[in-house]
């Protein structure tokens, strides 16, 4: 009679009445293969040459991929063992060089490694997938100016560029579930709110974003005319030279003399004196904070 194997780790099961006197061996061999299975690290070093994985390596819990990498780089897992994994991309070199994990299976789906940390993923049999990366529809903002090289090279990226553009909704239905349409949140030069969520501090007639709708968007800048600005009472006295850059204000009700496009010197009470200058209205371009900084893009995770 003849063993056969489980489908998933590929453990040896004997037939009744099989290995009679030699039990030993197909035992010690599974007990082999969840030790790596559950527990077993294999490291391997990458340059620019593609890797079809041998046994010892995939049937390991954990695979840590090192040395300096001079191209892009295919690892490949076989399609028969199938299981979840650790994978640590410790490579240096350029950014623009990716660590892709694929199948033997045509048509499956493929991902790269970030360099520099551990990620979780699982070979069904026929693709590898991002295990535990986040939730779909979760903001990540990244340092760059544009989307990484590791997630642009998955098969069904993971994270797509917040820019306000179009998604396939047969690539990504969760985030377009999550979205109601397929058009991306645009993220770019602007700063981000949360819903009002019933307190109505943001309002289209106060700062012209709508604060009650998700997703909503405002793109111009802010004119402040005379109806923008505060009261305010003046209070003391100045002393100094009416010329002509004073034509445009008038004096009245307390002030004691006009100098409309003239020049003199005098003494104006400011509490008793009214000052009325023409409405400078004008596009504010000044930002609503002290100093601010500008990093890099927000993604979307997508799927």
């Amino acid at each position: 009679m003849v063993s056969t194997f489980t489908p998933n780790i590929q453990l040896e099961e004997p037939a009744r009445g099989d290995q009679v006197g030699v039990w030993d061996t197909p035992i010690n061999n599974n007990e082999t293969l969840t030790d790596l299975v559950v527990g077993g690290i294999t490291t391997i070093s990458l340059n620019n040459s593609p890797i079809v994985l041998a046994a010892a390596q995939f049937q390991s819990k954990g695979i840590t991929f090192n040395s300096t990498l001079t191209g892009s780089v295919t690892i490949t897992f076989p399609s028969s063992f199938k299981k979840s994994y650790e994978i640590q991309n410790l490579c240096t070199g350029s950014s623009a060089f990716v660590i892709t994990l694929a199948t033997t299976a045509a048509g499956g789906q493929a991902i790269c490694c970030p360099p520099g940390e551990i990620i979780d993923c699982v070979n069904d049999g026929t693709n590898i997938k991002f295990k535990n990366l986040g939730r779909i529809g979760s903001l990540m903002d990244w340092v760059g100016s544009s989307v990484p090289a590791w997630v642009s090279g998955c098969t069904v990226a993971p994270y797509l560029n917040c820019d306000g553009t179009a998604f396939s909704s047969a690539t990504f239905p969760q985030l377009a579930m999550f979205l109601g349409g397929t058009t991306l949140p645009d993220r770019r030069g602007n700063v981000r709110y949360t819903l009002n969520q019933g307190t109505g501090r943001l309002t289209t007639a106060l700062g012209g974003l709508d604060g009650n709708t998700n997703l909503s968007l405002k793109t111009t800048q802010v004119t402040l005319g005379t109806s923008n600005l505060p009261p305010y009472t003046p209070a003391g006295s100045v002393t100094g030279t009416i010329g002509i850059g004073f034509a445009a204000f008038n004096v009245s009700a307390g002030g004691t003399k006009l100098y409309p496009g003239g020049s003199g010197t005098d003494t104006f009470n400011l509490a008793s004196g009214l000052l009325v200058g023409t409405a400078q209205g004008g596009v504010s371009n000044v930002l609503p904070v002290g100093s601010a900084t500008v990093v890099g893009i927000t993604m979307i995770r997508a799927g």
